[in-house]
């Protein structure tokens, strides 16, 4: 047998495995690319810099990309490998991370709503927008009721095993109002429909907030009481300041919908003027814990060992998150720091992004990405 007739095998053994070992968690890197290309949008806005808002356009684009080549694998493995993806399902940190797929499409939703205004036609866009609104939605709310009930029934589960990759199928709900409120305030403010979506928004906005309540007082006792999670699951401790960054950017949108017109008699000065004290209150939370997870992060590199996982894409999104709620409070409060605290942030998150995409570049290239875990 020729190299290249060996060559050629493995090649197509290597194909014929990404739909059988392709995780749920490959759609956290869409999360992070999404949330980078919202922060740099955010940047270019503020500083006026035409170069920057290209690349986040070219980074909503890649986000859109990679989200429709993963959705591939994605759903040929339910079709295909149903054993794997049950197992999946109950696995104790696994499961947590299915949630991924939908919450990309809201992400994505925010990035096209972001850059692509005046590049799409405006049918189009409400089209796109709407689209993965509903799709994200459900996604989002099934996830979170299939994954939580899971978890409740299965007996296998124990307090080892919590990571704050548990945040993620209750809390994703919190991203569907970043979205919801948006497509309130431009289209469907006043009207029966724009109601509907600012309810379905707010609902969301409450089982995220409890959930993140109830699900952290579980976590922060595992890390108290269990020694710090194996070092492939040291990235998951930043997703902790995820859900306060996420709560300020919703607020900021909730704000906007409010001032648009929603109806339901409400007065809407004194809502927005608790809700900017809420929100200082919320971002104080996430800063604190971005600097806790730069301690731990650090303890990590000098007592222990962090070599390159996939989970470093865990880094991504919650600073995204932490950079796009520093440029909502600079807004909200007119305050010039937070401007700078985004720009800096950013920056951080770019070199982050570039270092984790080429590691998995190298890891994918290696044949080692879609092999038994």
């Amino acid at each position: 047998m020729s190299a290249s007739t060996t060559r050629t095998g493995r090649t197509e053994s290597r194909l014929a495995g990404i739909p059988e070992y392709f995780g749920p968690q490959w759609f956290g890197s869409t999360m992070g690319t999404g949330a980078l290309g919202v922060a740099l949008a955010l940047v270019a806005a503020e500083y006026s810099l035409g170069p920057v808002a290209t690349l986040a356009q070219f980074f909503v684009v890649l986000t859109a990309i990679l989200t429709t080549v993963f959705t591939i694998p994605w759903v040929l493995r339910i079709v295909t490998h149903p054993d794997q993806v049950r197992t999946d399902l109950s696995h104790p940190i696994r499961s947590q991370f299915f949630p991924t797929m939908p919450i990309t499409l809201i992400v994505l939703g925010v990035g096209i709503a972001r850059t692509m205004q005046g590049v799409l036609p405006a049918p189009v866009l409400e089209s796109v927008l709407v689209g993965l609104f509903v799709t994200g939605s459900i996604g989002i709310f099934g996830f979170g009721l299939l994954l939580v009930t899971i978890m409740f029934v299965n007996n296998n589960i124990g307090t080892h095993h919590g990571v704050f990759a548990w945040y993620i199928p209750p809390v994703s709900h919190l991203v569907i109002p970043l979205l919801g409120f948006w497509l309130v305030e431009n289209y469907y403010a006043g009207s029966a429909l724009g109601q509907f979506i600012f309810v379905v928004s707010l609902m969301a906005l409450g089982v995220g907030s409890f959930m993140f309540i109830f699900f952290g007082s579980i976590i922060l006792h595992r890390y108290a009481y269990e020694s710090l999670p194996e070092e492939k699951l040291a990235p998951t401790f930043v997703i902790g300041l995820a859900p306060t960054a996420v709560l300020v950017i919703a607020i900021g949108r909730f704000i906007r919908a409010l001032q648009a017109g929603v109806g339901f008699d409400l007065a809407v000065e004194p809502i927005v003027a608790s809700m900017k004290l809420l929100a200082i209150v919320l971002w104080g939370f996430s800063a604190w814990w971005f600097l806790l997870t730069v301690a731990v992060l650090a303890y990590y590199l000098s007592r222990r060992d962090h070599p390159f996982f996939f989970t470093w894409w865990a880094y991504t999104f919650p600073t995204g998150a932490f950079a796009i709620s520093a440029g909502v409070m600079g807004h909200l409060l007119e305050v010039a720091a937070f401007e700078a605290i985004l720009a800096g942030v950013t920056g951080l998150l770019v070199i982050v992004w570039t270092v984790t995409a080429l590691f998995t570049t190298r890891m994918i290239l290696r044949g080692h990405a879609f092999t038994p875990e």
